[in-house]
């Protein structure tokens, strides 16, 4: 449910006729706004203000509780997969409003760096969990964790991109 100004005005999958369906996108666009505006009011900000963008998730054969899995045990190459609907959304998003607040920051002197690791990360579906995310004798029948990472690789070249910032 989304409120604003104690108000209902809309919900994400509610189903209700009298309540706006809003794409998964309207929480994190106002979030970011208000996170960036934030920082922008800083008196005197002197330092950088960093965005790492969207890591897709990499469900395969479903969706995150309708049996899916993500086994892949090499990374993709680059003709392999695309970012596309929801997840090409959830990338964008948070560009649009960075994109605003440097701007904005640039005529008070604030530095606004953007992390792009999207398109590496889409092509390294290797590094989730998925079934391996459990214990080996649970009955795992909900999910498996295409979502988070856990195997070394995807996750610490964010460190190197950051230093390239």
């Amino acid at each position: 449910m989304n409120y604003e100004k104690r108000r209902l005005v809309g919900c994400r999958y509610c189903q209700f006729s009298n309540i706006t369906d809003f794409r998964t996108t309207y929480g994190s666009r106002k979030a970011f706004k208000t996170a960036f505006k934030a920082i922008n009011s800083f008196e005197n900000f002197e330092g950088v203000a960093f965005l790492r963008t969207y890591t897709p998730s990499h469900f395969e054969n479903g969706l995150w509780n309708q049996g899916e899995n993500c086994v892949k045990q090499r990374p993709f190459r680059s003709n392999e997969t695309i970012l596309e609907c929801a997840n090409l959304d959830l990338y964008m998003t948070p560009i649009e409003g960075f994109k605003v607040a440097e701007r904005e920051g640039k005529k008070k002197g604030s530095r606004f760096r953007l992390i792009d690791v999207t398109q590496a990360i889409l092509l390294r579906p290797d590094g989730r969990p998925s079934r391996y995310g459990h214990w080996p004798n649970e009955n795992v029948v909900m999910y498996n964790d295409c979502v988070h990472w856990c195997l070394p690789g995807p996750v610490d070249s964010w460190n190197d991109f950051l230093l390239i910032c």
